[in-house]
């Protein structure tokens, strides 16, 4: 999975590289690159490089999106004026979304879209470097390099706004650059938790690191730490879910555990190897069986083994991954599915997204009684999680409760300005229905 994790890597851009203040291919900003200037590209002029090498280099993986933004750019009803007003900024990028999904015959992919919400603007009225009518550039705050206004007089009345969150920005930018380092971002400790003590889990990721001897993280910064928790947020908040459904005794006699995530992404796929830490803490279980369904699914991959630890190896533990690009209760028809320890569907809002898809997935999870869990962004995104379901008679174990094992990396939310996002910051846990009969009473 190494090549794929570098194949991911190279696919997506940072925030400063969508900035145009770092190259689009070795992502070095001017003063790393030691250039007065970043090259920007003649075609789109969103991309910028700090050598015609490095333009080059990175031509097959912006060539596709290049030649579609280079189209819209010709579409001057695609860019029509926003009147310096945020909603009308976030109506345009959608429809301008919508307009290059057109043009590229397909739906622009996960780091399309980021890169398209991501776009600069002014922080102020909105306006992009395409709405400029002159030469001006949009002027980039000299600390984050990610913020941007159009004018010296817009910075001045933004900037005691912007300077609240600029630490956080600068936060943001820190861990990302730890995520791109070969090898730095996906960690998970190898010690096994011999003494069974889980469950329960410690209080807080202070306590888990220490449970968990991980003497690594006393060595490196906060940043570094922060991205750890963005990967292992996901088998902390599964092994949580899990203390909700099963006893302890119950949990360690479990040999082959079957967890299945609903409407699983790039998000999950990136942190595949952290999952390793549920057979750490779960030191009984001799084969963990990963079962990722949705859309963005590559296609069908059954029973694909994954790499483990060298103990784990040693004593023939295997960690397995199966991939179904589809809708969840269409995949439990199928001959594939067998019955999860667990069903669990990370960030999602349902309320949000296509209810009509979700309700017959959210029945199929009540009408079997399978433990299941939801995360969500935001309070908001979970209160509406919550109410969904409610609706549809579930029992809910955790209603919107802040979850303690979410990540504490900073991700800047593209349609609202200066908000940022965590991962997993709420979740919400449930199993079947409720009785009727103490319904009534």
């Amino acid at each position: 999975m190494s090549s794929f994790r570098e194949e991911e890597l190279k696919k997506r851009k940072t925030y400063l590289q969508i900035a145009g203040t770092a190259c689009s291919n070795c992502r070095k900003t001017c003063r790393e690159a030691n250039v007065k200037t970043l090259l920007r590209c003649a075609r789109c002029r969103v991309s910028h490089y700090c050598s015609k090498e490095c333009q080059k280099a990175d031509f097959q993986f912006h060539k596709v999106f290049c030649l579609a933004i280079e189209e819209l750019s010709n579409n001057e009803q695609a860019w029509y004026s926003c009147n310096g007003l945020e909603s009308e900024w976030n109506k345009r990028k959608i429809y301008q979304m919508q307009l290059l999904g057109f043009i590229l015959d397909r739906e622009l992919n996960n780091y399309e879209r980021l890169a398209w919400l991501n776009q600069p603007k002014c922080q102020l009225c909105f306006k992009c470097p395409k709405d400029l009518k002159t030469p001006q550039a949009l002027i980039p705050c000299p600390n984050c390099q990610v913020v941007f206004c159009c004018s010296p007089e817009h910075w001045k009345k933004h900037r005691s706004k912007h300077d609240d969150m600029c630490e956080t920005y600068q936060i943001m930018l820190d861990c990302e650059r730890i995520r791109y380092l070969p090898d730095q971002s996906l960690w998970a400790p190898e010690e096994y938790d011999e003494n069974k003590l889980y469950p329960p889990l410690p209080k807080d990721w202070t306590g888990y690191f220490k449970w968990r001897k991980a003497s690594i993280i006393p060595q490196r910064n906060d940043s570094f730490c922060r991205v750890i928790t963005n990967t292992l947020s996901l088998p902390l908040t599964i092994l949580s879910a899990l203390s909700r459904f099963y006893t302890r005794d119950q949990l360690h006699s479990i040999n082959d555990m079957v967890i299945h995530i609903i409407g699983a992404n790039q998000y999950e796929l990136s942190a595949l190897m952290t999952f390793e830490e549920i057979m750490h803490v779960l030191p009984d279980i001799k084969v963990l069986h990963l079962v990722m369904v949705g859309l963005e699914m590559t296609p069908k991959h059954h029973g694909f083994p994954l790499r483990c630890c060298p103990r784990c190896t040693n004593e023939n533990r295997m960690r397995v991954i199966s991939m179904y690009p589809m809708i969840y209760h269409e995949f439990a028809k199928s001959s594939d599915y067998s019955q999860p320890h667990l069903a669990i569907g990370f960030n999602k809002d349902l309320g949000e997204d296509d209810f009509e898809l979700w309700k017959p997935t959210i029945e199929f999870l009540l009408d079997k009684n399978l433990p299941s869990a939801f995360t969500s962004y935001s309070k908001k995104e979970a209160i509406e999680d919550v109410r969904i379901i409610k609706e549809l008679g579930a029992l809910i174990l955790t209603g919107a409760k802040e979850n303690k094992w979410s990540s504490t990396m900073p991700l800047v939310e593209p349609q609202e300005v200066d908000k940022f996002y965590y991962n997993n910051f709420y979740r919400t846990v449930f199993q079947g229905r409720v009785n009727k009969e103490k319904k009534e009473e």
